[in-house]
């Protein structure tokens, strides 16, 4: 298998699979905090990507962590994974698959940056998690303290992920793959 198909296999699917991943763990973060309130739950679904219940008792903290878990589960099971990375394994699929594992909860936070503004300005999203969060958040403190905590979280997530060599050993992964585009079009 040639280094464009390998590459572009290898990207596709470890894409797809830490979007499942990040809808799991974003779903069962939510589920946790709903069994912790002694909610029943309805349904669970990956490919619907929601969790419904009915019961239970929240109190003013746990209804945060009900809105805010979904996000904090999978960003907590990425920064696991990006602190066990082992920048020097030599292989395609984990160095995609550690790419998305890390970009893909990292960047989800820039909503947590963005809708507190938004929110602000009385157009947020009204189903989103974050907005549902901000509900009740904006009755204790400003709303943009969850911006600046999700910007801290965002750069401080970030660094690891450059500091770990995820984001080197993605650009050697296309640099490779440009030589080889390179090499196969001078023998042409």
């Amino acid at each position: 298998m040639n280094k464009k198909t390998k590459l572009t296999l290898c990207t596709v699917v470890s894409a797809i699979l830490v979007v499942v991943l990040y809808i799991l763990f974003h779903e069962t973060g939510h589920l946790i905090v709903m069994l912790s309130a002694g909610e029943v739950i309805d349904d669970f679904s990956i490919l619907g990507a929601h969790v419904s219940g009915h019961g239970g008792e929240y109190t003013f903290v746990s209804s945060l962590w009900l809105n805010v878990n979904g996000a904090v589960l999978p960003l907590i099971v990425s920064l696991v994974y990006l602190l066990f990375y082992k920048k020097d394994r030599n292989n395609t699929f984990y160095r995609m698959f550690s790419f998305f594992t890390g970009l893909v909860p990292i960047s989800s936070l820039l909503a947590w940056v963005i809708i507190p503004f938004v929110y602000l300005n009385g157009t947020a999203p009204p189903n989103d998690d974050c907005t549902k969060f901000l509900m009740s958040f904006s009755q204790i403190a400003n709303p943009l303290f969850v911006s600046a905590a999700a910007l801290v979280i965002v750069v401080l997530g970030s660094i690891l992920f450059i500091k770990k060599g995820v984001l080197r050993n993605y650009i050697y992964e296309l640099q490779a793959l440009k030589k080889e585009v390179t090499v196969n079009s001078d023998l042409a």
